[in-house]
């Protein structure tokens, strides 16, 4: 079960270096975790995008959505920060990643994308030549293919193609209602249509709050998923 995320803060002791790769540095790390007058240690062992894993034997003392102040005893340093408990799994705590944290480490995007597959539709075209926008006598399917909270890659079909420059009023369907305007800034033909790479270019306030909780919770399920179907493996070995 997912909570609702809160923007977490952070502070560094004993390193001013850039590492290349979070789990070389933080995997398997001592951590300790605070909240109010508790105090329990466990090992972190999940480092990936907005989430980390720590297990720790006191996870029922926790609750989803306690701020809680975690250390984190690495080889690279002691690395301090406040965050947020998201969910929970037996023997774990699920806690947010925060984006300065993610900015001491080198990665190829600054938001991490999810896999998914939902559906959508385009209501509106401009072309960047013409800057004119133009409404569409019938709105175009699309399936996203990924999603951040800075872009999003989509496919549609053989018979529409948007160009690689273009500017897109789209709605997603995300389990809610999330309209959004879209510049195309990749472009690539697939079999059976056309993929796009996307970034937002007007975005709501209220919806940004709900698309990072979206991401969030995807990137959390995704993570679960992993960890049953290795579990699975092992059984069978």
């Amino acid at each position: 079960m997912l909570s609702r995320s809160v923007t977490a803060g952070i502070s560094y002791e004993y390193t001013d270096e850039i590492f290349k790769n979070p789990s070389t540095v933080l995997i398997h790390s001592r951590t300790v975790v605070e909240k109010n007058d508790f105090v329990s240690t466990g090992l972190l062992s999940y480092a990936e995008g907005d989430i980390l894993e720590i297990e720790i034997p006191e996870y029922k003392v926790f609750e989803l959505g306690d701020s809680v102040k975690l250390t984190v005893y690495s080889a690279g340093g002691i690395f301090t920060f406040q965050s947020t408990v998201v969910a929970k799994d037996e023997g774990s705590l699920i806690v947010i990643n925060p984006p300065q944290n993610r900015q001491r480490f080198v990665e190829k995007r600054s938001n991490p994308r999810i896999e998914v597959s939902e559906k959508g539709t385009i209501h509106k075209l401009t072309r960047q030549d013409t800057k004119e926008k133009q409404t569409l006598n019938k709105a175009v399917g699309l399936t996203v293919q990924n999603i951040s909270v800075s872009g999003l890659g989509f496919t549609v079909r053989d018979e529409f193609d948007l160009g690689h420059d273009s500017i897109v009023d789209a709605e997603l369907d995300l389990g809610f209602s999330f309209p959004c305007v879209c510049e195309v800034i990749r472009r690539e033909k697939i079999e059976g249509g056309y993929y796009y790479g996307a970034q937002y270019v007007q975005l709501a306030s209220d919806k940004a709050i709900s698309l990072r909780a979206y991401v969030l919770k995807k990137q959390v399920e995704a993570h679960f998923s992993k960890k049953n179907l290795e579990m699975i493996k092992r059984t069978f070995k």
